[in-house]
């Protein structure tokens, strides 16, 4: 017999189980004796509602500070999905709560006035001020959303040393799972040139805009992997990677895939689309990277290296057109991930 069974049938034949369950069922008697409706009212206050919960599983966990928070979020995400006078009724919730000082309404009517949705003029001052009124409670979206606006410099000067300061403020908050935080601190470190900080920020960050120094900057990473990296990053509108794409590539050396001369003509190609000579410049720099430049495959060679880049030129240029990320966009909650800006992007392209 193990200790294990022996164990369970002392605790069997010792009663105490009996003694356990009536002192629990005296502690039910007094606590159901100590409950009134008032109590009952404030736990279900307490509860999520059906649909929080419904959000909260399709669209993850998102960052609130206020006890309104979660309702607030989950009026945000209804508004796309309604027309008419249910929607105006939920902006007049939303409205309500912002003029209360609830952060996350705050932040929202922030978002609505820097683009002019729903009706409501554009007003980059009114939104500014709307984002720091909820930034002041440490609410990470507003905090971003003040960050991006600086250093896009929408409805000012750009300033990149706020925009540092600011992001870093955001990204001491907390991480979030969309990577816009993470992203852009990366990325404003990455373009003053400070390498360490912008590797740390950026340190699992799947953010496009931290792909950038992630790709550039760690060699421990395989080349594949770079690459890919660098033309994700350059989805989002930053055109760094088509730079770094050639610097890799050159780095790593002589490969049977003629890579260097394959994403220098790309560099080279998507800077000068017209005028370039695609073939004569494959020629070039294949003669001057191979040890048999006048091999018997050379002409499969440098028309290989050719037409990889004509095509590569063209598919990243669709890639930035088509980005459906829009890392540009101030949020009106976070994670802002593609499916909330999926659900947005109908309401962003009316108000435009």
């Amino acid at each position: 017999m193990t200790p294990e069974v022996q164990w369970n049938r002392d605790l069997l034949g010792s009663g105490r189980i009996e003694q356990l369950a009536g002192s629990m069922a005296q502690h039910n008697k007094a606590a159901e004796a100590a409950v009134d409706d008032s109590m009952i009212s404030r736990v279900k206050r307490s509860l999520p509602t059906l649909d929080q919960f419904g959000n909260s599983l399709k669209y993850g966990a998102f960052s609130a500070v206020s006890p309104q928070g979660p309702e607030v979020i989950s009026l945000i995400r209804t508004v796309p999905m309604r027309a008419g006078k249910d929607r105006n009724e939920i902006l007049g919730k939303l409205l309500n709560f912002s003029r209360q000082g609830v952060p996350e309404a705050q932040n929202f009517s922030g978002f609505v006035y820097e683009y002019g949705l729903f009706g409501a003029p554009r007003n980059l001052q009114l939104a500014r001020e709307h984002y720091r009124a909820a930034a002041s409670r440490r609410y990470q979206p507003a905090v971003f959303n003040l960050a991006n606006m600086a250093y896009v410099g929408k409805g000012q000067a750009q300033d990149v040393d706020m925009a540092r300061e600011l992001v870093h403020q955001a990204f001491a908050i907390g991480a979030e799972s969309s990577g816009r935080v993470c992203g852009l601190a990366s990325f404003i470190e990455y373009r003053r040139g400070d390498q360490a900080s912008a590797l740390r920020l950026g340190q699992f960050c799947y953010s496009g805009l931290a792909h950038i120094p992630n790709a550039a900057y760690n060699n421990q990473l395989p080349l594949t992997q770079r690459i890919k990296m660098l033309r994700d990053s350059i989805g989002t509108g930053a055109l760094d990677g088509y730079r770094w794409l050639e610097q890799i590539t050159q780095r790593a050396g002589p490969d049977r895939e003629f890579l260097y001369c394959k994403y220098r003509l790309v560099n080279q190609l998507r800077a000068n689309p017209v005028r370039a000579d695609a073939k004569a410049l494959a020629r070039t720099c294949y003669e001057s990277s191979t040890a048999n430049p006048g091999g018997r495959n050379a002409d499969v060679a440098v028309q290989g290296i050719a037409s990889f880049a004509v095509t590569e030129v063209r598919a990243l240029e669709q890639s930035r057109q088509t980005n459906r990320f829009h890392y540009s966009w101030s949020v009106p909650y976070l994670p802002f991930a593609q499916r909330d800006v999926d659900l947005y992007e109908p309401v962003m392209k009316e108000a435009k």
